[in-house]
């Protein structure tokens, strides 16, 4: 009775090993998985229910809570009473995805995750990592090094590869420096917000700069990226007839208004200015004049003061560090990239409308130091390469110098790639270059060059030359002029508006 107990106890414990066994010994690929680390975007869910992105109900309701200060805003003139009621509308939006003065989440919102199975991996997937963005990144990495575990046990191999994406570089950092790079076989930065991303950054330090005519050249970049000429023509009548300076006027006076009233800074200190993770995108040069904008009293910052530890922490561990966790990820895997993209304007908020980027972030931070020509522009006939290293690192359309980029033989640059990663195509075959083929850079591969160039037609990437590097062009056609006509009525219209409603809200 004994032995036969002891014989089921046996084959009961066998079978309790078996499915680790496998695992360890269930994947013969000889290439450990990739870790893709998203970007910011996925939903914030409280229960069931998406509260961020925000629905149509939400929306709908801070429209018509917005509606009384149509006439100020009209004119650009928020008095007191009306700022108070614009900031509470925008709270609408907010209030459900809120963090508390100590920049922890409250309301229970939260954002979801799912694990992968053992499946995407042999089916040659990369393993997607996602994290609430609003949280401390050093939380989020805490995260993803149990992720990283779990992905070993289930696939059977003791590495991986890790890929950031736009935030997602953030929290790939902040994990590089709390958890090092044991079991880490290399690192690719993807369109990578860790030098801050200028759009948040020079609102977090109150240098945004709303301009006519950077707005016209974004929402004319909308017409022609999208191929659509009735958009393009659309958007060049708005600029052409004047309408779009009518309407920044007022924008800039009201956010003026915002600004000197101190009510702009207080909804960074209640809001969005209380979730760590978005004080991640700020970058260091602006760092401590936001902190100053967002609390700018004793009180305020004695009221924040754990939220302020939190933010410095990663200030101070992780984005004052950048080029030292490049350069040791370098050394120890051997196998690292950074791939940025350019040709398109920035969003119209930001101090320097005319940096090159990829349309979200500047060129230059996610290269980590490429020098670029303004959007628009070229370098100079008489430009001489920044860095002097033996190899060529200007772009055929002579808008790029890669030389100054900290990595200049692991950097590459996709024009009109727009910003994101896709797990298909050019971006796919560019990481098995890097991961998978011993000392890959610009020059391993006449497929795989330094700059790159995406025709949107086909949607395929092809390596860059001065033809196909050209400026995308796209001429006003006769719809234009059809709108230009309507846009300019409405625009004298406009004026008189704002003359007569001027007389009753000043």
């Amino acid at each position: 009775m004994k032995k036969t107990a002891a014989v089921l106890l046996a084959v009961l414990m066998l079978a309790m090993c078996m499915p680790f066994a496998f695992a360890a010994d269930g994947c013969t690929c000889g290439k450990a998985p990739i870790i893709h680390i998203y970007g910011l975007g996925n939903a914030v869910y409280q229960g069931d229910t998406v509260v961020f992105p925000p629905n149509k109900d939400t929306i709908l309701a801070t429209v018509r809570q917005a509606l009384p200060i149509t006439p100020a805003l009209l004119v650009g003139k928020l008095k007191d009473a009306q700022q108070e009621l614009f900031l509470d509308a925008a709270k609408t939006v907010f209030d459900p995805i809120a963090f508390d003065a100590n920049g922890d989440p409250v309301n229970g919102a939260a954002a979801r995750f799912t694990y992968p199975t053992a499946e995407n991996h042999k089916n040659g997937e990369l393993i997607g990592f996602d994290y609430d963005w609003r949280v401390d990144p050093f939380v989020s990495a805490a995260q993803l090094r149990d992720f990283i575990g779990y992905v070993k046990e289930m696939t059977g191999h003791d590495s991986v590869y890790l890929v950031g994406e736009s935030m997602g570089t953030v929290v790939l950092n902040t994990y590089l420096a709390e958890y090092g790079f044991d079991g880490v076989e290399g690192v690719v930065w993807y369109n990578g917000a860790y030098n801050g991303v200028a759009s948040c950054s020079d609102s977090f330090a109150n240098k945004n700069k709303f301009e006519s005519d950077a707005l016209a050249r974004f929402l004319k970049q909308v017409g022609m990226n999208a191929g659509n000429q009735f958009l393009f023509d659309l958007f060049s009548a708005l600029e052409d007839s004047g309408l779009i300076d009518e309407v920044m006027d007022s924008v800039v006076s009201a956010a003026d208004d915002l600004n000197e009233s101190g009510r702009f800074s207080r909804f960074l200190n209640e809001c969005l200015g209380t979730m760590p993770g978005f004080w991640a995108l700020v970058s260091p040069e602006n760092f401590d004049g936001a902190v100053e904008f967002a609390f700018p009293t004793e009180e305020l910052r004695d009221t924040h003061v754990a939220l302020i530890e939190k933010i410095t922490r990663y200030h101070d561990q992780v984005a004052m560090h950048i080029d030292e966790l490049m350069q040791t990820a370098a050394d120890v895997t051997g196998k690292v990239g950074v791939v940025a993209g350019y040709g398109s304007v920035m969003p119209p908020v930001t101090a320097d409308n005319l940096q090159q980027s990829d349309g979200v972030i500047g060129t230059a931070a996610e290269s980590n130091g490429a020098t670029c020509a303004p959007f628009g522009g070229s370098f100079a006939e008489d430009y001489t390469q920044g860095v002097a290293c033996g190899h060529d690192h200007i772009s055929a359309d002579r808008e790029i110098d890669a030389s100054t980029c900290y990595f200049p033989e692991n950097t590459w640059f996709i024009k009109y790639g727009g910003h994101g990663f896709s797990s298909g195509g050019y971006s796919r075959e560019l990481l098995n270059r890097i991961f998978f083929t011993d000392g890959f850079n610009v020059r391993s591969d006449p497929a795989f060059p330094q700059f790159m160039v995406l025709d949107e037609a086909t949607n395929t990437v092809s390596p860059l030359t001065a033809e196909n590097g050209a400026d995308r062009t796209m001429q006003a056609g006769f719809t234009a002029k059809l709108f230009g006509l309507l846009f300019r009525v409405f625009s004298r219209f406009l004026k008189l508006c704002k003359t007569v409603t001027g007389w009753f809200v000043r």
